[in-house]
């Protein structure tokens, strides 16, 4: 049996599921609302429920398709090479980076910076293309959070 793109995506779901599944039972509930029908837990178990089964469907289907292809047909397919893991870590990093720079930089240069970085991760090395898909995108995204919506996101500290 080879470990797939499509395996390992399933069981990182299928993980992630688990976990929101244990942490939608430790929402705390209001004084009385432990008999309601409905509560603040209900949505949240129903989601992880159902990414459970779905995570668990593809499993085990990709699993059967792995068993019913013939040899030559299993050695065509792609398995995770290292060039797609060292992808997933740095945007990891990525991610972890644009989190603690949030503050500092403000929203737009920290989520221009994170698409940029991001793209250049993904393959991306046109400039105009780095510029044009990210910097028009934020300043769209920030002008309608702030002055349509009137949703504060942070100027950062580095300015004010």
């Amino acid at each position: 049996m080879n470990i797939t793109k499509d395996k390992v995506g399933a069981l990182i779901f299928f993980i992630f599921s688990v976990s929101y599944g244990y942490y939608a039972y430790q929402i705390p509930l209001y004084p009385g609302e432990e008999y309601d029908v409905f509560s603040s837990q209900s949505m949240p178990k129903l989601y992880a429920l159902v990414s459970i089964i779905i995570s668990a469907l593809a499993i085990i289907l990709s699993i059967i398709n792995d068993i019913k292809s013939p040899p030559c047909e299993r050695a065509n397919k792609q398995d995770f090479n290292r060039k797609g893991w060292s992808q997933v870590a740095l945007l990891i990093a990525l991610m972890v980076f644009y989190g603690s720079t949030l503050e500092l930089l403000g929203f737009i240069i920290s989520t221009i910076l994170f698409l940029i970085f991001g793209y250049l991760i993904l393959g991306e090395r046109r400039p105009k293309i780095l510029i044009v898909a990210s910097v028009p995108v934020v300043l769209v995204f920030w002008a309608i959070m702030t002055q349509l919506l009137g949703i504060y996101l942070t100027t950062g500290d580095l300015w004010g």
